[in-house]
């Protein structure tokens, strides 16, 4: 019973993904979303919240990205429950996806350290 709770969680969570990518390009008229990327949804044991994680091109817009999510959520929710074949659709939390971010600072780190001259006193 497990293992299909996880696969059901797994596949309503692919299913948000793709319908809020939709909806987001068609459906949200606000224009603070239209660099937004949704990275992944992850849905909790029982399928009552999605946290909805995603990123944005410019960074200095997230705030305003951020809001506009806000406020659109309802909307977004709304529009997923005339889609969706479940009893319910999860309350939605949007969350900045911050390893995009960490990523990025750990490579510039990894490039430094490849351009930096090897010191003659260090053994190999």
């Amino acid at each position: 019973m497990r293992k299909y709770s996880q696969n059901r969680s797994a596949r309503i969570a692919d299913q948000i993904q793709k319908d809020i990518v939709n909806i987001l390009r068609r459906r949200v008229k606000d224009p603070r979303v239209t660099w937004v990327t949704i990275n992944d949804v992850v849905v909790n044991h029982d399928n009552s919240v999605a946290l909805i994680y995603w990123t944005i091109l410019a960074d200095e817009k997230r705030g305003e990205a951020t809001s506009a999510l806000e406020a659109a959520k309802g909307f977004i929710r709304s529009l997923l429950s005339q889609e969706f074949k479940t009893y319910t659709v999860p309350q939605l939390k949007f969350v900045y996806d911050e390893s995009m971010v960490r990523g990025s600072k750990i490579l510039g780190l990894l490039d430094k350290v490849r351009e930096e001259p090897l010191d003659e006193n260090t053994e190999k």
